[in-house]
């Protein structure tokens, strides 16, 4: 069985979510699903799976702490892509912020930091 990894974000504003990745990053909804603890949007983009879940008790929003790697523990994830240019773009036309513009920092690779509009961190990265 091949190793995988798939990120989660616990939101209560799903659709902003939804809207945001389709639009920014490209991830396509696979499945949406309903539990009594909450519902499941399963989105993709190639091997990348990203899971939007929405409990039905409250969520409690803390922010995100400034600079973004101040807190310990899981802090961001990465998104592998062609164009980290066009992707940054993309993503501050569809509502997200650019903390790290499109950076070269080794021959072959560049890469930008971005936060969805719920605060959430990824690394955009581009390798040749």
């Amino acid at each position: 069985m091949p190793t995988a990894l798939s990120a989660g974000i616990v939101t209560d504003q799903p659709d902003e979510l939804l809207s945001f990745y389709g639009d920014a990053l490209g991830l396509e909804v696979e499945s949406s699903s309903e539990f009594p603890q909450g519902s499941i949007h399963r989105l993709r983009r190639g091997d990348a799976r990203l899971k939007l879940y929405t409990p039905v008790d409250a969520v409690a929003r803390t922010g995100r702490p400034d600079p973004w790697y101040r807190a310990a523990g899981f802090a961001y994830a990465a998104l592998l892509l062609d164009d980290v240019e066009a992707a940054a773009a993309s993503v501050e036309r569809a509502g997200g912020e650019i903390l790290v513009a499109p950076t070269s920092h080794r021959p072959g690779a560049v890469y930008a930091l971005i936060a969805d509009p719920q605060g959430n961190v990824w690394e955009l990265l581009q390798e040749d």
